[in-house]
């Protein structure tokens, strides 16, 4: 087995610092981030609102190169954006004026292959989210759920080693979240794509990961990492992933986001 295969999808985040420029001093977010992924692990980052979690993910996905410390993928340092990372935001971002299978097929647009190639991929992946007899809807047409499913197929289209979800559920309404965290488990299982998580759900973050970062805010920085060390297919009745949600939850049991005047024009940002 060559290297590549070793390192396809690893990350590696050292002494991570961010600052958010400010009228009167420097806004630190993150503070001496240091985090080591595997190829094809399960990270669900979680913290309350300000722990900078979204912004980590922002500097994972390329957007921001303003920041000290180092970021590498494969172990090469991070430059911009890349489709060797897929991501999935709050809401799907689906063009209202193209169907599911256009929506999808325009993440392969700078793609190389051949035209029947593409297509392969994208029936390919209109199967693994369960939407093939869906392809020629319009997203007026689909649920919020399904939106959310063309948008994970969208993501995986290009086949990234890494693969971002930004509260990905988080506008769903209870039962089609459930639903879709279990789907997303099976999706991964099959796909094996190094998977990283932002959610303020504790019980996601558990059912889903294979270890939990906990933040803590003001600066944002890891309080510690949970290892859920639970066979697949996981199921939320499961009294072992209680205890273990349990036990984060108490990080957050008195844990108050302060906010000084100074900083309230950073609240416009997500982070």
């Amino acid at each position: 087995m060559n290297e590549k295969i070793h390192t396809h999808g690893q990350v590696s985040i050292q002494n991570l610092n961010k600052y958010f420029a400010s009228q009167t001093q420097p806004l630190h977010v993150l503070d001496q981030i240091n985090l080591d992924i595997a190829s094809g692990e399960f990270i669900s980052i979680v913290g309350n609102s300000g722990c900078g979690k979204s912004t980590l993910l922002r500097l994972l996905v390329g957007l921001d190169a303003d920041f000290e410390g180092s970021i590498h993928i494969n172990q090469q340092p991070i430059q911009g954006t890349s489709l060797d990372r897929g991501i999935v935001f709050q809401d799907h971002r689906l063009f209202p004026w193209l169907n599911v299978e256009q929506n999808i097929a325009l993440a392969l647009e700078k793609s190389p292959l051949s035209k029947a190639e593409k297509q392969e991929l994208i029936d390919y992946h209109l199967d693994l989210v369960k939407l093939s007899a869906f392809k020629h809807a319009y997203p007026s047409q689909l649920s919020g759920g399904m939106s959310q499913r063309v948008a994970i197929a969208r993501s995986l289209v290009n086949r990234p080693q890494i693969l971002l979800l930004d509260e990905p559920f988080g506008a769903l309404d209870a039962l089609t979240r459930a639903n879709l965290q279990q789907e997303l488990q099976h999706i991964l299982s099959s796909e094996k794509v190094t998977t990283i998580l932002v959610t303020h759900d504790v019980e996601e973050a558990v059912l889903l990961g294979d270890r939990i970062v906990v933040m803590q805010p003001n600066p944002g920085r890891i309080k510690r990492i949970v290892p859920v060390e639970l066979e697949r297919p996981r199921k939320r009745e499961d009294y072992r992933l209680t205890a273990i949600k349990n036990d984060i939850l108490q990080d957050f049991k008195d844990q108050k986001v302060i906010v000084k005047p100074h900083e309230l024009e950073h609240y416009g940002l997500t982070w």
